[in-house]
């Protein structure tokens, strides 16, 4: 019995792994950003650990940061971010039972090579609050910012991507006689 139970996993497995193989199903791998965009020079402003993920994910996409805007084909500036909740649901004694967390951040892209352009990305995050346990609570907001710190620099780095592709697929001027 335990003979045809392995069979079945193991064909089981086989043809998981032969239908994502056929969708087209591949992993991201890293970003492609075209040679004139990097070095990149990161303007932090006041949001620091959305830096120091910025960073990380450059460096780990092979992408160059520079400490001046002058060595930079492109500069990230991060302009503004925020950190706001808002209740979503009370009980019947009128407490808040649930928040709605919201980080947003807006980016500016410059560059030589690139059009100028801004952004607000926002991200929501639900929360349960739980009264009996207020500082596990305030652990899981903490937690669920810093994901939502992690998803913003994702999501920067998709739009400095689409930047890229962008600027490679403008027609080029040709000239005619």
């Amino acid at each position: 019995m335990s003979r045809n139970i392995k069979l079945i996993l193991i064909l089981n497995t086989v043809l998981l792994v032969l239908s994502l193989s056929s969708c087209g199903f591949h992993l991201r791998g890293a970003v492609k950003l075209s040679s004139g965009l990097s070095p990149i020079y990161l303007q932090q402003n006041s949001a620091y650990d959305l830096a120091r993920n910025l960073r990380t994910l450059l460096s780990s996409n092979n992408i160059d940061v520079v400490g001046k805007p002058d060595h930079a084909n492109v500069s990230l500036i991060l302009l503004s971010e925020s950190k706001t909740q808002h209740v979503l649901s009370v009980d019947s004694r009128g407490r808040a039972r649930e928040y709605s967390l919201t980080y947003s951040i807006k980016v500016q892209f410059k560059g030589v090579h690139i059009k100028q352009s801004s952004d607000t990305i926002s991200l929501t995050r639900t929360l349960l609050f739980d009264p009996d346990a207020v500082l596990a609570t305030a652990n899981d907001q903490a937690i669920l910012y810093r994901d939502m710190q992690h998803d913003a620099a994702k999501r920067i780095l998709l739009k400095l991507e689409a930047l890229s592709v962008s600027e490679t697929q403008k027609p080029s001027k040709v000239k005619t006689e």
